[in-house]
Order: structure tokens, then C-alpha cells, then sequence
């Protein structure tokens, strides 16, 4: 019964016939409407005993314009919903904040509560959950609207106190650099995963469509097929009676056997050209279901890992600035401020990451030219130069094959993850050395990267080897993306990659490009 209230608060205004991805917004509004009503009625709840001032005012309202919103879904008012989804909560925050202060400023110390910046925060993302793909100028109205009100907050704050005075540039920027990078990352991480979504989504709707119309192209063979086939039965019938009114005469009997068997004939052969027919889209319908699977599945993957990701940053500054709020000394918040920025930063790093892996997709790359293994590994030396240097790395580079036609910057990316993986698993036993060749076969290109660290125990981790985010040496720094991105690099450029290692004794990989004349 609970569950059954709950499916139907949330499905509220909701049609059979509606599109996907509107039925998707209406009930992502709904849901988030609901979180927030409860979680604003804990806290009514919660400040009720304390009397019944202005703030409880502003909560039930707010608590009425949040329980409105499936009423205006239904009504087909979904624009105003989501507007006042997006809205009304930071809204009600500056009305509890503010309004006594701008009356009575003089009562007011100059403090920057915390509470404020976590829910204007947290509320910053919910435009870019709620608004679909065409709505996005009232999607970027609403987070006009956040980012204006962030960025305000602290001027406002200091104006209506007992200092009654703008800040400085110097004092805003000191004061709010931080919350304002980690507002920018999160309002960005949020419209970059939503953009990637978008993009996933539109490509699945029109192989969708695709296979909608080979559908329809089937449907449209069949009833051919029918029709021929109540076509048959007539001429069947036909001739059942011609053969009876012939029956008296032999000759007009071997005339109308040979007639049946010449219509027989050619019958057989519209057949065989029908079932050709309908076994070849058949085939067509086949290869175009294994790419929709095939384009599910990455967006499964990618969506997953998309989300784990940026879960443990996330979930890290939110906590840190739950801990700020706590803080009492000038000192602890400037140290939790410097761990925001530290999981910031981390994000930032995510983000970069999975960019490399939506250009590889994404063909960003595509110019062949002339590239000299010398010329990228020299290039390679004097970037890592400073841990070749330290770790006292003999690198010994021999190419028989010394150039080859490729994409320039696929070949240097390769070269690069596999020399600084040898240099980040050496073995702490011996000093590193580092083997890179290159010879020429028939076919192939093959450049050889060879080391003496700790290898990799194959029989274990082989088939994990070039999967994203996969480490196998866990007491060593790394994110398990170097040799995932080596493998798709290697594949879009046609060729492939063979890995020999022994644990404790090193590791060879050859990687085989495809020769162009």
C-alpha cells in the first residue's frame, strides 16, 4: 500500500503517449520535490519547539510550493514546477537569512554561516537534473540565478551587520576563492556528465529509429509475402478448376498440367526471391540490434564509472564542509579549506581523464603524417627527465624501424604510458633499465618497450590488464587508465597489442601498427 502511494506521487503527470525523456523530467521533478519536502519537514519539526517565529513561516510556505509541484505536473504546468523546484529552497534560505538583518542590521555580527553555502550548494545542480536537453534556456536561467546568489551571499552578509560596509576585492576574493572554485567544479562536473548523457541518449534514439523503420520495412515485406501467397491460393483454385472442366479431354489436360507446371515453377522461383529478400534484412535487423546492444552497453559502463568516480570527491567536500561548519579557530577552517581544494582538484583530475577517453571515442584525432620514433621518445625523455634523473633510469633505444604513417599523437601517448609505467613499477632490487626497439615485418610496424621491474603475474590479472581503472600493484601511486588508454589507441589505428611478463623480472609489451604506404 505505502509503495503503491509512493509510485503514484511520483508518477504524477505522466502520460502513456508522453515522450521518454519529458515521462523521465516529470518524475526526477517529483522525486526531488519529495526529498526535499521531507527533508524540510524534519526541519520544521526540529525548530518548532523554539516557538513559532518567522522561520517556521517561510518552511511551511516553502513546504507548500515544494508539495504543489506534482499538482502543476498534472495540471501540465511542468515549466512553472521546475522553475519553482529550482528555486524555492535557496530562495527561502535568503529570506530566513536576511530579512530580519536588513531591518535591524545593527543586531547582526558579520559571520559567514556555512549552512547557507551547503544548501545553495547542494540546490545548484538540481536545474541541470530537472530540465530536458530542450529546455535549456530556463535551465541556465535558474542556475544564473544560483551562481548570482552564491557569489552575492558574502557582500550581503558583511553589508547588513554591525560593519555595515562593502568588502574589498582583496577580502572577497581571500574570503570566497575556495567556495567559489568548488562551486564552479561541481555546477561543471554536473552539466559535463549531463552533456555526455545528452549525447549517449540522442545516439541511441536514432538507432532506435533506425530499427523502428527496418521495423516497418519488414512489416511492409510481410504482407507483399501475404498477398502473394492469397494470390497463389487463388490461382491454385483456379486451375482446380480448369482441371475439371478439361477433364474430358486429354489434350486440353496435358495443356492445362503443363500450364499449372510452368505457374508452379515461377512460383517457386518469386519464393526463393522472397525468402532471399526477407533473409537479408533479417540480417540488416540483426547487425543493427548488436549495435543498439553494443551502444548500451558502453553507456552503461561509461555512466558507471562516470558515477563512482565523481562519487568519492563529492561526497569528500561535502563532508569537509559539513566539518567547516563545525570548525571553531580561524586555523581548522583554513586546513579543511585546503582539503576542499586538494578533493577539488582531485575531481578536476577525473574529469581530464575521462576526456582523454570521449576524445579516443570520438575520433578527435584522425591526420595521418610522418612520425619518427626517435623524435617522440626525445620528447618523452626531456618531459619525464626529472624521473629518469631521480630513479637513476638507463633508457637504450634502437630502432631499425624508424618512422612510420600513423596519427602523431596516438603514437606519442602510447610510447609515453609505457615508458613511465616501466619507470613507476621498477623494481626497488635492481637499478631500472629500460629496452625500446622497433623492426618492421610485412604487415606491421612493431615497436618493442621492454623493462626489468616487477611485472605482472599474467596468469592472475591477464584478462584485467587493459581494463579501465585496473591496478595490480597496490603499493605503488597510479589510477589504472595508462594501459586502457594504450589499447583503444591501438585499436583505433587498426593495429593490436601482446604483453610478456614474469613477476619480479620485468615486462615486455609490442605494440603492432599497421604499415602505410
Amino acid at each position: 500500500m505505502r509503495s503503491s502511494v509512493r509510485n503514484n506521487f511520483i508518477q504524477t503527470g505522466v502520460t502513456e503517449d508522453m515522450p521518454t525523456l519529458h515521462a523521465r523530467a516529470i518524475i526526477l521533478t517529483n522525486i526531488i520535490a519529495l526529498i526535499s519536502a521531507i527533508l524540510t519537514s524534519v526541519y520544521l519539526v526540529y525548530i518548532l519547539p523554539h516557538g513559532w517565529g518567522f522561520s517556521s513561516q517561510v518552511l511551511s510556505v516553502t513546504l507548500l510550493v515544494l508539495c504543489s509541484v506534482p499538482i502543476l505536473n498534472r495540471a501540465r504546468q511542468v515549466h512553472l514546477a521546475r522553475v519553482l523546484l529550482a528555486l524555492a529552497i535557496p530562495l527561502a534560505s535568503l529570506t530566513i537569512l536576511f530579512l530580519n538583518r536588513v531591518q535591524h542590521p545593527d543586531l547582526y555580527d558579520y559571520y559567514r554561516s556555512p549552512g547557507i553555502y551547503s544548501v545553495l550548494m547542494a540546490t545548484s545542480i538540481i536545474p541541470a537534473l530537472i530540465f530536458t536537453r530542450s529546455e535549456k534556456l530556463v535551465m541556465f536561467a535558474c542556475m544564473m540565478v544560483h551562481a548570482v546568489v552564491f557569489a552575492t551571499v558574502d557582500i550581503f552578509l558583511r553589508y547588513f551587520s554591525n560593519l555595515h560596509a562593502l568588502p574589498t576585492a582583496k577580502q572577497y576574493i581571500g574570503d570566497n576563492l575556495s567556495l567559489l572554485t568548488s562551486y564552479i567544479l561541481l555546477t561543471s562536473c554536473v552539466l559535463s556528465l549531463k552533456s555526455v548523457l545528452d549525447r549517449f541518449e540522442a545516439r541511441n534514439e536514432l538507432l532506435i529509429a533506425r530499427l523502428n523503420l527496418k521495423n516497418l520495412e519488414l512489416e511492409s515485406t510481410n504482407r507483399e509475402l501475404h498477398e502473394l501467397n492469397k494470390n497463389i491460393e487463388t490461382q491454385n483454385e483456379e486451375i482446380q478448376a480448369q482441371s475439371e472442366e478439361l477433364i474430358q479431354s486429354q489434350e486440353s489436360l496435358i495443356l492445362a498440367s503443363n500450364e499449372i507446371e510452368r505457374q508452379k515453377t515461377a512460383l517457386q522461383e518469386q519464393n526463393r526471391f522472397l525468402e532471399k529478400s526477407l533473409d537479408e534484412k533479417s540480417l540488416d535487423l540483426l547487425h543493427t540490434n548488436q549495435q543498439l546492444v553494443q551502444q548500451n552497453n558502453e553507456l552503461q559502463q561509461f555512466s558507471y564509472t562516470v558515477s563512482h568516480n565523481l562519487r568519492g570527491p563529492v561526497a569528500s567536500m561535502m563532508g569537509l564542509m559539513n566539518i567547516h561548519r563545525l570548525a571553531d579557530t580561524y586555523e581548522e577552517k583554513t586546513n579543511i579549506m585546503q582539503l576542499i581544494e586538494q578533493s577539488a582538484l582531485s575531481l578536476e583530475t577525473i574529469i581530464r581523464d575521462l576526456n582523454k577517453i570521449i576524445d579516443i571515442r570520438h575520433d578527435k584525432f584522425s591526420a595521418l603524417e610522418n612520425v619518427r620514433f626517435k623524435d617522440e621518445l626525445d620528447l618523452i625523455k626531456q618531459s619525464l627527465k626529472s624521473f629518469l634523473r631521480e630513479n637513476d633510469v638507463q633508457v637504450d633505444a634502437r630502432f631499425a624501424c624508424e618512422h612510420i604513417v600513423s596519427i602523431k599523437a596516438y603514437v606519442n601517448s602510447i610510447l609515453y604510458n609505457l615508458v613511465s609505467n616501466a619507470i613507476q613499477y621498477r623494481s626497488p632490487d635492481r637499478k631500472p633499465f629500460i629496452r625500446i626497439s622497433s623492426h618492421e615485418t610485412a604487415e606491421y610496424a612493431v615497436l618493442e618497450v621492454a623493462d626489468n621491474g616487477l611485472g605482472i603475474d599474467l596468469t592472475r590479472f591477464g584478462g584485467d590488464l587493459f581494463k579501465l581503472y585496473k591496478r595490480f600493484h597496490t603499493h605503488t601511486e597510479g589510477k589504472g587508465l595508462g594501459l586502457y588508454l594504450v589499447r583503444q589507441q591501438v585499436e583505433k589505428l587498426n593495429g593490436r597489442i601482446e604483453v610478456e611478463s614474469v613477476p619480479d623480472a620485468g615486462a615486455t609489451f609490442r605494440v603492432f601498427f599497421p604499415v602505410r604506404k
